[in-house]
């Protein structure tokens, strides 16, 4: 009798360690989604200017959470700051992500979409603009409004003074509500544009650097996580009727493993943040 006694005392500990575990296990897992923060989904169309979309994303959405207001940045006036002001690579569209965040950074204002409206193609940056192209761009002779703004910064997550792997390092950046811009290496074969889920392994990487499949970095913005399930949620620039709607998903081991040039963005308070429409 006194053995059954122990058995059953023994077994009561265990079920209530475990039960315990459990609960903390679901205590300690946690989720956090931006997606309140950010403005309207884009669509990139068949453009190659991802670049822009996820750097005008996280301006957009650090705007948001600075003020509370949405501003609908003109990407095509991006594109043309880029190529034109900060000549890089003018034979290509795609753009460098922590150039484009510099510009904002160094820069005072932006244009909205209302004004410079994004186009079905990409002019050629490698030949003069003609009279008519540079009307197009000439948003001060045309007398549009601007937004303009002082003391926005920029971060650059790096791994070079803390070992950590990069999704702890997004998920710190998310818990103080900071979406972070990065590019993926991705293939097209391993994309789910119902589920809007992207993936990706040392195999499939592999095959991409035999040449056997066709890969290629893809800038998005990370808006939130959750850590029992190990993935990140992302915004992206293939329209609203991509993945769920508009935003897809991405395991922490693509991130920590396949991704490239992380960024963030900030307003500093010490410095008297303001943004506000300028009217002609």
């Amino acid at each position: 009798m006194e053995c059954f006694v122990k058995l059953l005392l023994t077994r009561l500990i265990l079920a209530v360690g475990l039960l315990c575990s459990f609960f903390l296990e679901m205590a300690l897992a946690k989720q956090v989604d931006l997606r309140p923060l950010q403005t309207e989904v884009k669509d990139q169309k068949s453009r190659d200017t991802c670049a822009y979309f996820a750097v005008s994303a996280l301006i957009e959405s650090t705007i948001k959470s600075f003020n509370g207001q949405d501003y609908d940045i003109s990407e095509e006036y991006e594109i043309f700051r880029h190529k034109v002001l900060s000549p890089w690579r003018p034979e290509v569209e795609f753009g460098n992500t922590y150039q484009l965040l510099l510009n904002f950074s160094n820069g005072s204002r932006f244009y909205q979409e209302k004004d410079l409206p994004y186009q079905e193609s990409s002019l050629d940056f490698t030949k003069p603009f003609t009279p008519e192209q540079t009307s197009f761009f000439d948003l001060r002779q045309q007398k549009v409004s601007s937004v303009d703004y002082r003391s926005l910064r920029t971060k650059i997550l790096t791994q070079m003074w803390v070992r950590k792997p990069w999704s702890e390092i997004f998920m710190q950046e998310l818990d103080a509500k900071r979406p972070v811009v990065v590019t993926l290496k991705v293939s097209l074969s391993h994309i789910n544009d119902q589920k809007g889920t992207f993936t990706f392994s040392p195999q499939i990487n592999a095959d991409c650097d035999s040449g056997k499949i066709s890969c290629g970095g893809h800038a998005v913005l990370i808006v939130g996580y959750d850590d029992e399930q190990k993935v990140f949620m992302f915004k992206n620039s293939w329209g609203p009727k991509w993945g769920n709607q508009g935003y897809g998903y991405v395991t922490f081991d693509h991130v920590d493993g396949f991704s490239d040039q992380p960024l963030t963005a900030y307003f500093d308070k010490l410095t008297g943040p303001m943004v506000r429409v300028i009217e002609p």
